[in-house]
C-alpha cells in the first residue's frame, strides 16, 4: 500500500458552510411542494429528486479530491476514483476557461486525456513538480 504524501480538497469550514446551504435548499424545495397543496404522487417524486440531486452534491463535496501518492495521482469522485502512475502523466499544466473565467490545473496523460484535478491551484503545482519522481 503506498504512502498518501498530500491530499487536496475543499478545507473543513468551507465543506460545512456548503452542506448547511444544501439542507436549507432541500428544506425550501420540501416547504415549496407541501404549501402548494401538489397531489401526493407528485409530492413524493419531486422531494425524492430534491434529495437524490441534493444527496449527490453533498457527496461530492464531502469526497472529491486530488490524492498525490509516491506512485502516481488519484483523482476521487462521487462515484469512482481514477489513478494515474507517474509514468502515465506527460504534463501537469494550467488553462484558462473562459466561462466563468478561472484557472484549472489539467493532468494530461499519455493516451491525450485531459483530467481537472479538483482543489489543485497554480500554487500547488511546483510541489507537484518537486514530488514527481523524474
Amino acid at each position: 500500500m503506498d504512502v498518501t504524501l498530500r491530499e487536496y480538497r475543499a478545507d473543513r469550514r468551507s465543506r460545512l458552510k456548503v452542506l448547511g446551504l444544501i439542507a436549507v435548499m432541500l428544506a425550501c424545495g420540501v416547504l415549496e411542494v407541501v404549501i402548494n397543496d401538489v397531489p401526493e404522487w407528485l409530492a413524493a417524486i419531486l422531494i425524492t429528486v430534491l434529495a437524490i440531486v441534493d444527496g449527490v452534491w453533498a457527496l461530492s463535496l464531502w469526497r472529491t479530491r486530488t490524492v498525490v501518492r509516491a506512485d502516481g495521482l488519484a483523482v476521487v469522485g462521487v462515484a469512482r476514483t481514477r489513478t494515474w502512475a507517474w509514468h502515465d502523466i506527460r504534463d501537469l499544466a494550467v488553462e484558462t476557461q473562459s466561462s466563468p473565467p478561472r484557472r484549472l490545473i489539467r493532468l494530461h496523460d499519455v493516451r491525450g486525456r485531459k483530467t481537472t484535478l479538483p482543489y489543485v491551484t497554480e500554487a500547488h503545482l511546483p510541489d507537484l513538480h518537486a514530488l514527481r519522481p523524474h
